[in-house]
């Protein structure tokens, strides 16, 4: 699924790069792409965080610590 979602992320990415100039304000494709890369980056984001542990177990006392 992160693939999908980074294969999409690139293929917007490519879409506003090549966007055409000048840009009107009241563009709605535009605002369109970048309302959807806002989404795929939030979803990123949101697999990143849930796949991160919350807190990380450090053992410092040695061999013999519990």
């Amino acid at each position: 699924m992160r693939r999908e979602l980074e294969r999409q992320l690139e293929a917007i990415n490519a879409e506003l790069r090549s966007y055409p100039t000048p840009i009107a304000r009241c563009d709605e494709q535009l605002a369109e792409l970048l309302e959807r890369r806002a989404r795929l980056l939030g979803r990123l984001q949101r697999m990143d965080e849930a796949g991160r542990p919350a807190c990380t177990w450090m053992n410092e006392g040695g061999v013999d610590a519990a």
